[in-house]
């Protein structure tokens, strides 16, 4: 049996643990103040913010692979173009005096004056460019370069219809910068009768 101090302290304290409990659901239930909010809301801004960045910095990363790779699939290409291209101006080159003996007898004819000074340079312009002759007749397209110190030396033609390709010399070539058009002061006929030349 519970003595009459025990009863008269619970008497007390029952209606102060009612306090302390009716208290803590009382806080749990209040609205959170201003700066409460203004915090949470920063705080969901800077989450919201952070994973903004990681997308954009992803989409950023997977950009750059993608240049990178595209980079070295042309990087491999010029490589296996450029080999090429040394080897067959190796080729031209060593049978070059052959080559210039066998062209000489071909005949020249006079330049325009819009092309006597239109000569031909070191440009990208040229590769792919079509070759037509004086008389403006098209005749083919420029498939290689055989530099000498820097300087265009010759071209070789890809003639149309098959025909088969040329080297000619830049001597007769002029390059016209305004249509990016090759001409050359040989005539049609002689060019297709070079294709017999071996070099």
């Amino acid at each position: 049996m519970h003595s009459v101090k025990t009863i008269a302290l619970w008497g007390v304290l029952a209606p102060c643990f009612a306090l302390v409990l009716s208290g803590a659901a009382f806080s749990e239930t209040l609205p959170s103040s201003p700066a409460e909010q203004a915090q949470t809301q920063q705080l969901n801004q800077n989450i919201t913010d952070a994973n903004t960045a990681a997308v954009a910095q992803s989409d950023k990363n997977a950009a750059y692979l993608a240049q990178q790779k595209q980079y070295q699939d042309q990087l491999v290409l010029y490589r296996a173009n450029r080999a090429n291209y040394e080897e067959r101006s190796v080729r031209y080159y060593a049978a070059r005096d052959r080559y210039i003996s066998a062209y000489a007898p071909y005949h020249r004819y006079g330049w325009p004056s819009r092309y006597e000074h239109s000569l031909v340079v070191y440009t990208a312009d040229l590769l792919g460019a079509p070759v037509k002759t004086y008389n403006g007749h098209t005749i083919g397209q420029v498939e290689e370069l055989a530099l000498a110190n820097g300087h265009v030396d010759a071209v070789r033609v890809a003639l149309d219809n098959g025909r088969g390709d040329i080297w000619v010399e830049s001597a007769d070539l002029r390059f016209d910068a305004d249509k990016k058009v090759v001409v050359t002061n040989l005539g049609r006929n002689d060019l297709y009768l070079m294709t017999r030349i071996t070099y």
